[in-house]
């Protein structure tokens, strides 16, 4: 097996940048090991799933290929190459000549069964990683907001924060709200809203980091959530913030609500009621405050 492995090192190396290739033979590594298994198992190829390990295992290695911008002949020239190596390991290291006829031909039907099977299922976990893109993509453009240009409070709940959750350890949600936002509406002033918004939405992501993820949260709300970060920092952020549209003069109030993941919620639908909790505290005080969840 390690010699496998070493074959198939020198010949994909100089493909991948160094770094990347480390992840991928690593994962690779493991796919020998379950070949290994089932090829002295005596599962068939349609009952050998260790748990769902090995299409999991299919399926992280397709990931990975797709950022290292593999197409679909990538993906097949890795399997390949992989197929060609195991095949020559078996021709150069195993001795069959104490084994009947049956025994070594139902090991060579069960190699090439692996063999087949392997290079369809990475084909097919390679595909669904391109659709599933391709709907994120979809998703994403259709679940933008058009005032503000940020992505809107469905994309936000459905796909950024769940994803931001389970990527970071920590991370910090803050959620601004224009005050008197719905009487500038039905005063008639419906451009003046629209100039608010922008305006909040700019010295947003003029005051945070690249990583933090802003969105359009309400009718007068905007949030942004700063990942790796605790509720302090999200505090720091919302100063900035309201010291920026005091600077510039854009002549309205904004409250802020501040949460901090794990300290004040398990998960993202806990995060954003505490955050709102705080939020309407801020709102219950008024002039401008910050309000952090407890």
């Amino acid at each position: 097996m390690p010699k496998i492995l070493d074959a198939w090192r020198k010949s994909r190396e100089g493909a991948i940048e160094r770094e990347q290739f480390l992840q991928l033979e690593a994962h690779v590594e493991r796919l020998i090991d379950v070949f290994a298994d089932f090829l002295v198992s005596p599962e068939s190829v349609d009952t050998f799933s260790r748990g769902g390990e090995v299409h999991g295992l299919v399926s992280e290695i397709a990931k990975q290929q797709h950022e290292l911008g593999r197409d679909a002949v990538g993906v097949i020239e890795d399997f390949a190459v992989l197929r060609r190596c195991t095949w020559r390991s078996v021709e150069d290291a195993l001795d069959l000549s104490e084994l009947g006829g049956g025994e070594v031909a139902h090991f060579f039907v069960k190699l090439m069964q692996a063999s087949d099977w392997l290079t369809e299922t990475a084909l097919e976990a390679y595909d669904d990683v391109l659709s599933k893109e391709m709907e994120e993509a979809v998703g994403r453009a259709a679940a933008t907001d058009l005032i503000t240009g940020l992505p809107d409070r469905d994309l936000f709940n459905r796909l950024l924060l769940p994803r931001a959750i389970n990527a970071h350890e920590r991370l910090a949600l803050a959620i601004f709200d224009v005050a008197n936002f719905s009487e500038t509406v039905a005063s008639g002033k419906v451009k003046r809203a629209r100039k608010i918004l922008r305006g909040l939405a700019g010295a947003i992501q003029k005051s945070v980091s690249e990583e933090a993820i802003c969105a359009r949260f309400g009718d007068d709300e905007i949030c942004v959530l700063i990942p790796g970060e605790s509720s302090e920092a999200g505090y720091l952020a919302a100063e900035r913030v309201l010291a920026l549209l005091a600077e510039e003069s854009y002549g309205f109030e904004v409250d802020v609500g501040v949460a901090e993941y794990p300290a004040h919620a398990e998960d993202y639908g806990g995060l954003i009621a505490a955050a709102q909790t705080a939020l309407n505290m801020a709102k219950r005080v008024g002039g401008g405050g910050i309000v952090v969840a407890r």
